[in-house]
């Protein structure tokens, strides 16, 4: 559970991409996942690791990404910014994401896509990245019709 939620936000987003486009799934979640609940607590966390510049590690294999011409990447926005976790991702893995298309998508309570298809532009210079969707977090708990036209829209707008 996140924060109290069956299913998080972003991977509500994740699943109708996944549904719209064939694509496979793989989630980036804390290897020791010591993030607390409550949002407040959770967004004292957020800034902390922004301010220790932190790379959290993340559990399991990531797929073998070569196999991939495009890449849907998609995270909350915490404090303006993706998630740290992120940016050990897109250092993990940034030999592989060299030359790829990346599509970001953003899950927000008002700040939109916050930027970040300019930071992971930043992250990932080598790869080319294509317009960014951001859903509004309530959205995805409570009007997922809505939620699924603008991915749908989206998804179409992108050529898929």
């Amino acid at each position: 559970m996140n924060g109290g939620l069956c299913k998080g936000n972003t991977a509500i987003v994740a699943e109708m991409i996944a549904e719209e486009t064939g694509a496979d799934l793989f989630e980036v979640i804390p290897d020791d996942d010591h993030y607390p609940m409550t949002y407040s607590e959770l967004t004292d966390v957020a800034k902390q690791e922004q301010n220790d510049n932190a790379r959290p590690a993340y559990a399991g294999e990531v797929p073998d990404l070569s196999r991939y011409s495009t890449i849907f990447i998609g995270a909350p926005v915490w404090w303006g910014d993706w998630p740290m976790i992120m940016y050990t991702f897109f250092e993990n893995n940034a030999d592989v994401i060299s030359g790829k298309t990346l599509i970001p998508f953003s899950t927000h309570e008002g700040s939109g896509l916050s930027g970040f298809d300019k930071k992971i532009s930043s992250a990932c210079p080598d790869a080319t990245v294509s317009d960014g969707l951001a859903i509004r977090g309530n959205d995805c708990q409570n009007d997922q019709e809505s939620v699924r036209k603008k991915v749908s829209e989206w998804i179409a707008g992108l050529g898929y």
